[in-house]
């Protein structure tokens, strides 16, 4: 996902500084003095090393490392599906521009989806901190638990922080009244994994969300056996 957000007048000046540090970040992926790579490692210097290279526009830097991001997942789910460097690829996007929300949403639903989740909340959590005002990252993390980990007590209660938000879902009061009496769970977690299907424009996170429709599907029709929503636990993983 790739945002404009720059004036015509910076263009120029844009195109310079992305074009030398695209060439530097190449570079930089090259060769690292005095350590041996490992084949597919990016080189990822911090981000307060890369901020002057880019002459004080941060959130083309994180552009960038947000290409590289989604390159890096993209070329592993479609292999060995591991993400080793996933996390930092991220947490560097987001340093270098803290208010990207996109890149919180969808580096955390990539963690997730590799089973990285303490990685995940990690990123949601540096979210909701930076952008407070934004609903869309605590139900993200609530979606998470929910859906990935089954802690409804946590769930719930990130659900209720984006209810609390401006601008929040309309669908977000429903889930919260359903996860609050224990009842219809199986119908919410059907309408989080339709909402995902629904708005993303990744094609893979939307062959996901659909194999889960389905699985929820068949357990509704009784094809399948286990248990058709996450079990009620207690969890410490809420807002502190």
């Amino acid at each position: 996902m790739m945002r404009i957000r720059f004036p015509t007048a910076c263009l120029c000046v844009l195109l310079v500084a992305g074009g030398a540090a695209a060439g530097l970040l190449s570079a930089f992926d090259q060769a690292r003095p005095g350590v041996q790579r490992e084949a597919d490692e990016p080189w990822l210097p911090p981000a307060g090393a890369v901020r002057p290279v880019f002459l004080g526009y941060h959130a083309l830097a994180a552009d960038l490392f947000w290409i590289r991001t989604i390159q890096y997942f993209g070329a592993h789910v479609q292999t060995d599906r591991r993400y080793p460097h996933l996390y930092r690829l991220v947490d560097l996007t987001t340093s270098l521009d803290p208010y990207f929300v996109e890149a919180y949403q969808l580096g955390g639903l990539f963690l997730s989806l590799g089973r990285a989740y303490p990685e995940a909340i990690a990123i949601y959590r540096k979210g909701t901190e930076w952008n407070p005002d934004r609903w869309e990252l605590p139900y993200d993390l609530g979606r998470m638990y929910f859906l990935d980990l089954g802690d409804i007590p946590a769930a719930l209660e990130w659900f209720e922080r984006a209810m609390r938000l401006p601008g929040h879902g309309h669908y977000v009061p429903r889930l919260v009244a359903r996860l609050r009496a224990r009842v219809g769970l199986v119908e919410a977690a059907l309408e989080m994994w339709e909402r995902m299907r629904e708005t993303t424009d990744n094609e893979w996170i939307r062959e996901t969300a659909e194999r889960e429709i389905q699985k929820l599907l068949a357990r509704q029709r009784g094809e399948e056996p286990g248990k058709a929503a996450p079990t009620p636990r207690a969890g410490a993983g809420g807002p502190n």
